[in-house]
């Protein structure tokens, strides 16, 4: 095995499948929020020092972005950016561009790319880099078996890597 840290990732659905993820007003979200925040410090507090978030819409963003709010409490802790492809967020809407871009920003000299540019499997290999190349992984999903997040957490259970799985209402 490999020399590195205690390494946790993030899997968890877009905002359309959980359309209060566009809305950090929104009691699901806050409390999302919370569990999340409870969960990466839990993870912290076992150990893990490297974070890898796949910088996707929704779960993935909110989860950089609170492991880079923990960092001012634990500066040890790092954030790994695994992008797909260079222009992941071409297309979103302005305010989620700017998250993306906020977070590389701070990350500029550890972002993982995957595919220098869109292809079919950028994604699926994405996300497999992230289960690869970690310890835990740290899920949000609907319970519905379909969509890269089943996939992913599906491939995470073939190699055996530790989830702490968070059952999420759409």
């Amino acid at each position: 095995m490999e020399n590195r840290p205690k390494t946790c990732c993030f899997t968890g659905h877009r905002p359309e499948r959980l359309p209060w993820l566009s809305n950090p007003a929104d009691v699901k979200y806050l409390s999302l929020r919370r569990a999340l925040w409870d969960r990466i410090q839990a993870c912290c507090d076992q150990g893990y020092t490297r974070f890898l978030t796949g910088m996707a819409q929704g779960v993935d963003l909110l989860c950089a972005e609170l492991v880079l709010e923990l960092r001012e409490e634990i500066p040890q802790i790092e954030l790994v950016p695994v992008l797909p492809y260079p222009g992941q967020a071409a297309r979103w809407p302005a305010e989620d561009r700017r998250r993306h871009k906020d977070i590389l920003k701070v990350c500029s000299e550890q972002i993982v790319i995957v595919s220098p540019e869109y292809d079919r499997g950028c994604f699926y290999r994405r996300n497999r880099y992230l289960v690869d190349h970690s310890d835990r992984i740290i899920g949000v999903y609907d319970g519905v078996p379909s969509g890269g997040t089943h996939q992913t957490l599906e491939y995470a259970k073939q190699k055996n890597v530790e989830m702490m799985l968070m059952l999420a209402e759409s």
